[in-house]
């Protein structure tokens, strides 16, 4: 996932992170032991290519980004309530009645959902996030799988999502010449 090119931005979930409990899906918790060592090892891999971080608000991703040497800028878009919301109580209620992999599932098949955004609109604001930023030079943008599972299937196809998003996944954007250009395996897309 890690481009060769010299300007790029990763979009990334966060590390492994403490389970989340039945009464506060939606809770704002730290990453595990073995979490926080993943993100030591891709802190070395990314040493001395990277310039900056910005994170979900959550500690999760907070603590993900400062993890690679950064103290991150916070940006609600890419979480709380991130590109997608549009709604949060009506989004709130999506996420109640299909669970949190129901909405995602029918994200990816474009089904549209009360108080959220369609990808033509979701995922340029998404993209913001870090190209805003390119300015600094290459970065990393940590969110979660909720945001970026729906906009890799936008930009790079369904089965760019059939099993889950892991932790640390995600997608570059490299900074070419003509323009940037979202990477994702074999995949490239013009954004």
């Amino acid at each position: 996932m890690i481009p060769n090119s010299e300007h790029f931005i990763l979009f990334i979930r966060h590390a492994e992170r403490m389970p989340l409990t039945q009464d506060d899906p939606f809770g704002d918790i730290d990453l595990t032991p073995s979490g926080y060592a993943d993100v030591a090892r891709l802190a070395a891999v990314l040493r001395g290519r990277i310039h900056w971080t910005a994170a979900s608000p959550f500690l999760r991703c907070r603590a993900t980004a400062k993890g690679l040497g950064f103290e991150p800028e916070e940006d609600t878009r890419l979480g709380r309530h991130g590109p997608w919301v549009i709604d949060a109580d009506a989004a709130g209620r999506e996420f109640t009645s299909r669970g949190t992999e129901g909405v995602v599932r029918a994200q990816v098949a474009q089904v549209p959902l009360r108080g959220i955004r369609g990808a033509e609109e979701a995922v340029p604001l998404l993209l913001s996030a870090g190209l805003e930023r390119a300015r600094l030079g290459s970065g990393v943008c940590v969110s979660h799988d909720t945001v970026l599972m729906p906009a890799m299937s936008w930009l790079f196809g369904a089965d760019a999502v059939d099993e889950w998003l892991a932790p640390l996944g995600g997608f570059a954007v490299e900074l070419r010449p003509g323009g940037p250009v979202a990477v994702w395996r074999d995949r490239e897309r013009r954004c």
